[in-house]
């Protein structure tokens, strides 16, 4: 029965575009799933190839990247290893079952637009003086590592776009992306990687070397989506002006990727990012961003709908040409 309809179905467009509308439709009507997530298994069983592999601080660096390689592996190969297995051995429909299923649990749409949304409601309640500044900056501490019991309206919409911006990226695009150059074991690649990068990534004494390897290979598989992504943000909103925003120096600030990501954003929306934030009570000088007006309450709406719109222009531009 599953059989016949996907066989009917790809006779007006390819397995691909199907298995990706199927997989964004259920991430908007169902979200992230609430009680459990495939991820919660990984994270226990990367906390154990943590405990078995890291050395100690007093190791040289070397060594202790060499560590943190040997713990990346662990965690990673098997689980893609056997997917790919799997993948190869199942009958079409039933591998194209499994690939929508792998590509729901990877993107993060949804997820990501309630908590924009979540943010800019209060910001932009009418009348304003019902707004709820105070709801908004709890809000946005959710999903930013920097002090919010102080910022304005204006800062915290800032703030929640530049997050809307550079997490578009990571939670849609990255993972859409790798499904088409590799399929479901693609996609399960770069959502573990992209984890490691999260819970490993971090500059500090425990880390720095450790997960050294984490934060590159995520750099890695995140360069060719992100110039992607950077080229959906300006065809959706100001083209020129978010091309020339990505491309400018500053936009290299903190990561090859997620600066010209939010460059971009900022550009094709007409509005200036970056600047000071504060991060565990220390002020740090961030470069602007983008060029136009100030952020307000009003363009993290527009930076949801960017990323909608984004969306949308991939899946068309998929199913037109896959």
């Amino acid at each position: 029965m599953i059989s016949s309809i996907f066989d009917a179905l790809t006779g007006f467009i390819s397995s691909t575009g199907w298995i990706l509308i199927l997989a964004l439709l259920i991430d908007r009507l169902c979200g992230e799933p609430k009680s459990w997530h495939p991820l919660i298994f990984f994270g226990r069983w990367v906390d154990l190839c943590r405990q078995y592999c890291q050395l100690s601080l007093t190791e040289n660096s070397a060594r202790q990247r060499w560590a943190g390689v040997l713990a990346w592996g662990l965690a990673v190969v098997p689980a893609v290893w056997l997917l790919a297995y799997v993948c190869a051995v199942l009958p079409t429909w039933l591998e194209n079952l499994l690939s929508v299923l792998v590509l729901y649990f990877a993107i993060g749409w949804q997820s990501l637009r309630e908590h924009g949304l979540a943010i800019a409601k209060p910001l932009n309640a009418t009348p304003l003086e019902s707004a709820d500044l105070d709801e908004a900056r709890l809000a946005v501490s959710r999903i930013v590592s920097r002090d919010t019991q102080s910022l304005s309206a204006d800062e915290v919409a800032k703030a929640g776009i530049e997050s809307v911006l550079e997490n578009g990226s990571d939670a849609i695009f990255a993972p859409i992306f790798w499904f088409l150059m590799l399929g479901a074991p693609g996609v399960l690649l770069y959502r573990l990687a992209n984890t490691l990068d999260a819970m490993w990534g971090y500059k500090n004494e425990n880390f720095l070397y450790f997960g050294w390897f984490a934060a590159r290979f995520d750099d890695v598989l995140n360069y060719l989506p992100a110039r992607l992504v950077v080229y959906s943000y300006g065809a959706c909103g100001h083209w020129r002006t978010a091309l020339a925003s990505a491309r400018r120096p500053s936009a290299r600030w903190k990561s090859p990727n997620a600066g010209p990501v939010m460059a971009a954003g900022a550009g094709a929306l007409g509005v200036e990012l970056g600047g000071d934030a504060i991060y565990f009570g220390k002020t740090e000088s961030r470069p602007t961003l983008g060029e136009g007006v100030k952020p307000q309450p009003k363009h993290l709406l527009e930076a949801i709908s960017l990323v909608d719109k984004s969306v949308y222009l991939w899946g068309l531009v998929i199913c037109l040409l896959l």
